[in-house]
């Protein structure tokens, strides 16, 4: 699983987990098969920076294989697309209610490992090409990205700092 799925599947978990229907974004003939209301997560930028001389953040104790470990990470901002589907039959009102469960899970933080910068929510509306109502949201969101490399300067594994591992 690559970097950006990665996070974009660490927000997706982090709303299922606050118990809002939701998906990670999908073709759009898919949409028309969901009878409730529901969101879908995309990545709408992604943008890292150094976190340290030339990535170098230092070496760690590795307690699991008893080893010291270096570390190498980049800053991270992510701009996260948030979707709000609601079917004709659960009307705008299907929309208003997603975004106010949105909202509250947003104000509990975000996903493991990033910190929540700002949130923002717009109108809701018909759209034709869906068949559906929409809504726009986005949550901007930082952290560190961290690879962790054995002795010889090979990966292990990608971190987003704070728990997401892969």
């Amino acid at each position: 699983m690559t970097q950006l799925r990665f996070l974009r599947e660490g927000m997706t978990d982090f709303l299922a987990g606050q118990g809002i229907q939701v998906l990670s974004a999908w073709p759009e003939q898919d949409r028309v098969r969901y009878a409730a209301p529901v969101a879908v997560v995309s990545l709408k930028s992604f943008e890292a920076g150094s976190a340290g001389f030339q990535n170098y953040l230092g070496e760690y104790y590795d307690s699991e294989n008893q080893t010291w470990t270096e570390r190498y990470g980049q800053s991270v901002q992510v701009r996260f697309g948030l979707s709000l589907y609601s079917p004709r039959a659960a009307g705008e009102e299907g929309c208003r209610s997603l975004m106010d469960q949105i909202a509250d899970a947003l104000q509990q933080g975000g996903p493991a490992g990033l910190s929540l910068l700002k949130w923002n929510m717009g109108e809701s509306a018909y759209d034709r090409s869906s068949g559906m109502f929409l809504a726009k949201a986005e949550a901007h969101c930082q952290g560190t990205l961290l690879a962790q490399c054995d002795e010889t300067g090979e990966f292990l594994r990608f971190e987003v700092k704070g728990g997401m591992t892969t």
